[in-house]
């Protein structure tokens, strides 16, 4: 199992609305891969964390590639992964504060880094309390 990790910037014309239909069709299509993750928008900007077999998730994120809703795709991080963060989700959405991306920072500018899967999970698991204690 693999996570993956990848920033993107939304198309300048998205609507709420679209992001739902983002949302609901993940949630509709992922579990037939076995694929779980947090999709966080906001400000301009998705960040998707994607869990899964290797070959789901890697499936996943060329069509991902595909979308025109986005652009500037950007890998920041892939991972072996021996547990999900995000289990309990086909598919967990998040509306951000532009502020909050920040964060995601630290591993942005370590992504050319060999760094241990474990630091990634903490720091994501980090990210996620974060937002959720923001709510």
């Amino acid at each position: 199992m693999i996570r993956l990790l990848y920033i993107s910037r939304a198309a300048p014309t998205i609507s709420n609305e679209q992001v739902q239909d983002i949302l609901l069709s993940s949630r509709q299509n992922n579990p037939a891969s076995s694929i779980t993750g947090i999709l966080v928008h906001g400000g301009g900007l998705f960040m998707q964390v994607l869990e899964g077999q290797e070959q789901d998730v890697l499936r996943k994120y060329v069509k991902i590639l595909d979308d025109p809703r986005h652009s500037g795709a950007e890998i920041l991080y892939i991972s072996p992964a021996n547990n999900r963060i995000f289990g309990k989700w086909s598919m967990g959405g998040i509306k951000s504060d532009p502020l909050q991306f920040q964060y995601i920072s630290k591993l942005r500018a370590r992504r050319l880094e060999v760094i241990d899967a474990s630091t990634f999970t903490e720091t994501m698991r980090e990210f996620a309390q974060m937002l959720r204690d923001a709510k």
